[in-house]
């Protein structure tokens, strides 16, 4: 008795790992699909009449800038890179 349920066990294992897994496609026969990223294009946001501008610093000290989004004074400027530590204006200076 004992016997049969070990084998009842093991054939209900085996049947899930097989009929789970599904087939294993070919990577070189399979074609790379375009990444959403490669392909896309933004508009440049119309800056007309608007200044909000997001400023990215190094450190918690706030002294030094490392990168900068937003309308700045009229145009749409991005440079550097982001970081935690942002200070958020809509002042033209």
């Amino acid at each position: 008795m004992k016997n049969a349920m070990w084998a009842a066990s093991l054939s209900l294992v085996m049947g899930l790992m097989v009929g789970c897994g599904g087939s294993v496609a070919d990577e070189a026969t399979q074609e790379p699909s375009p990444s959403n990223l490669q392909t896309r294009e933004d508009a440049i946001p119309d800056c007309a009449g608007e200044t909000y501008y997001t400023a990215y610093f190094s450190d918690a000290t706030y002294s030094t800038q490392i990168g900068g989004r937003g309308c700045y004074c009229g145009s749409w400027s991005v440079w550097g890179r982001t970081s935690t530590y942002s200070q958020y204006s809509t002042e033209c200076f």
